[in-house]
């Protein structure tokens, strides 16, 4: 029965599916990516989002568009090189499906990369994607876990709520590392989902992460780590929980995902997420209960620093790379 209700919520997910702009099907090469995001009201940042994975040298974006009222359609359609598909099921109930059938529907071998539109991916140890990609190719891994690092400013929030996602890219730059926990991969008491994790073969090196700045702040339940990069071969599972794919080769290097959720007028999207019942988490409410001050409202952790790319990042020990990768990347 239950594969019977999965194989009907798949065509139902692909039969509402509705091309708005751009190619319907991508050929990629062993050595070649795609950016796949879920989508809602994202105007403020899906300029800044599709030219910094451009000009990474992602081969093509598609767009989830789960039925935006502001300008994110028209924002994607000045863009060569994007797919934009609306489907408007709910993203609580299909989230998952969604993206998997968005990716499935457009792409054709080469990698996705799973990410939001509130998030920025860095090359891990700054090499170029291609030669990432090769890496990973050459060593018959399938995918590769990233960790979510927050980014924030200590300005008052009066300040922040009025920059645009270009102006919060360069001046909220701040981390915090002080509530992260590590977690074997297979770990699982922690992980809760960790039967979808099973059939995961990782390197002991590779552990997950949960907690950090918005532990800290507003006393969210964050899991930080994502199978965010899946080699799309067929028949892979490429997301099967919205935190990871199954049956994959884990990779002996991890990225960094920056993400910016407090960036702009956060609290107002948290306001309207919550009015419209978006997510059945109390995410956005835990954070409307704890920014109190108005607009005087700071975020001040106990101890913060200064992004300075993956490097810097490796060496806290917040994400890793093998002497094998390092090696390769020259």
């Amino acid at each position: 029965m239950r594969r019977w209700q999965a194989l009907a919520a798949q065509r139902a997910v692909a039969r509402r599916n509705v091309l708005l702009h751009g190619a319907m099907r991508v050929d990629m090469r062993a050595n070649e990516v795609a950016v796949v995001s879920l989508m809602k009201d994202a105007a403020h940042f899906i300029r800044p989002f599709i030219a910094h994975h451009q000009a990474l040298g992602v081969r093509h974006i598609v767009i989830l568009d789960n039925g935006s009222t502001d300008d994110t359609v028209a924002i994607a359609r000045e863009f060569e090189g994007v797919t934009v598909i609306r489907n408007t099921l709910p993203a609580k109930r299909y989230e998952v499906l969604l993206r998997v059938q968005a990716a499935r529907q457009v792409l054709r071998g080469g990698w996705v990369l799973f990410l939001d539109s509130d998030e920025i991916f860095d090359v891990p140890m700054g090499a170029p994607m291609p030669r990432l990609l090769a890496y990973l190719e050459a060593q018959g891994f399938t995918s590769m876990v990233t960790q979510t690092l927050d980014l924030f400013s200590p300005e008052p929030y009066g300040a922040v709520k009025g920059w645009s996602y270009e102006m919060a890219l360069v001046k909220a730059d701040q981390y915090s590392l002080g509530q992260v926990l590590s977690v074997p991969y297979h770990d699982r008491e922690v992980i809760k989902f960790s039967w979808f994790l099973h059939g995961n073969n990782a390197p002991e090196t590779v552990q997950l992460k949960v907690g950090g700045l918005r532990r800290e702040i507003f006393g969210e339940a964050c899991f930080l780590s994502r199978h965010s990069l899946v080699r799309n071969l067929p028949g892979a599972q490429l997301m099967v929980h919205p935190h990871c794919a199954s049956g994959v080769q884990v990779a002996d290097v991890t990225g960094v995902v920056r993400h910016y959720k407090l960036a702009g007028d956060f609290l107002a999207r948290d306001q309207a997420s919550v009015a419209a019942g978006t997510w059945d988490h109390n995410e956005d409410a835990k954070r409307l209960a704890a920014a109190t001050g108005g607009d005087a409202f700071t975020i001040s952790p106990a101890q913060s620093f200064t992004y300075a790319g993956p490097e810097d990042l490796a060496e806290r020990g917040f994400l890793v790379a093998s002497d094998a990768y390092r090696q390769f990347i020259g």
